[in-house]
Formats: structure tokens, sequence, C-alpha cells
């Protein structure tokens, strides 16, 4: 027969509870400094009008030096990141006792759109307002026309 489990005496219950919370601060400190690509991926929206491609994408809390914008071979790459906000849990009393809901994301994301239509690169324009990236990619004056080819006489 095994003995009856005796409860942990105080002190060390405490000390075990401190231990424990410093590591739950810790490894949420831990994924705030390691982005990782792909972790999230903010929601976008892609339009089609006659003239022009219109894109948003919601990135609210970042900063439009935090954002890149690059086009080539026919598409679109949105990145950028999304920082942890500076923690002001200096005081040993403003610490978690626990984590009861995380659901905010922070780190590096990327996102890729093939574009199937000839963009006019000189006319792209893009804003940041209200947490919303606005990208609005003009379709290249010859998309949607016939354009007639002429053939000569063989030489």
């Amino acid at each position: 027969m095994t003995a009856p489990l005796n409860p942990l005496p105080e002190e060390f219950s405490e000390q075990l509870r401190k231990q424990l919370r410093r590591l739950l601060v810790h490894f949420d400190e831990m994924r705030a400094q390691t982005p990782t690509p792909g972790a999230w991926m903010p929601p976008l929206d892609l339009r089609e009008l006659d003239d022009a491609i219109l894109v948003n994408l919601e990135v609210p809390g970042i900063p439009y030096d935090h954002l890149r914008i690059t086009v080539m071979d026919g598409t679109l790459k949105i990145e950028g990141r999304k920082e942890r906000p500076a923690s002001r849990q200096a005081a040993e009393a403003e610490k978690p006792l626990r984590f009861l809901c995380l659901e905010r994301s922070y780190g590096s994301f990327t996102r890729k759109v093939s574009l199937k239509w000839p963009i006019d690169v000189d006319g792209i324009s893009s804003w940041l307002a209200n947490g919303i990236l606005y990208i609005r990619l003009p379709k290249a004056r010859v998309c949607g026309q016939e354009i007639v080819i002429p053939i000569t006489e063989e030489r």
C-alpha cells in the first residue's frame, strides 16, 4: 500500500507558482522576439475594376514603415511586421498571475497575389488609413483591347 500524499509546504508551493509565472512570461517574450513568417495572415480583399485592381489588407497596429510592397514577375508581394507593444511589467505586482487568453498575433507576415493582368507600374499607388492598407494597381492600357498586329509579305 502506498503512503497518502502530503500537501506541499506553503513556502514550496509559492516558490513553484512564482517560477511557473516567470516561465510563462519568458515563453510569451520568446514568442514575441522570434517572428515566424506565415505565423499570421492579415485578411485581404482583391477586387477588379474596369481600369484597375484594388487590394485592401487589414493591418491594424502596423505603422507604414513596417510595411513593404513590391511587384515582380506578375506577383504582388506585401510584407510586414507587427511588434508587440512595449511591456510595462517592471514591478512584480504588474506581472500576470496567469494568462487567461492570448489571441493577438505578432511577428512577420508575407502575402503574395498573382497578377493575371498587365499592370501599369508607373501608376501604382498605396496608402494606409485606419488600419487598412490600400493598393491600387492600374491595368495597362492594352488590357482588354484588341491589338491588330500587321502582317508583312515574306522578304
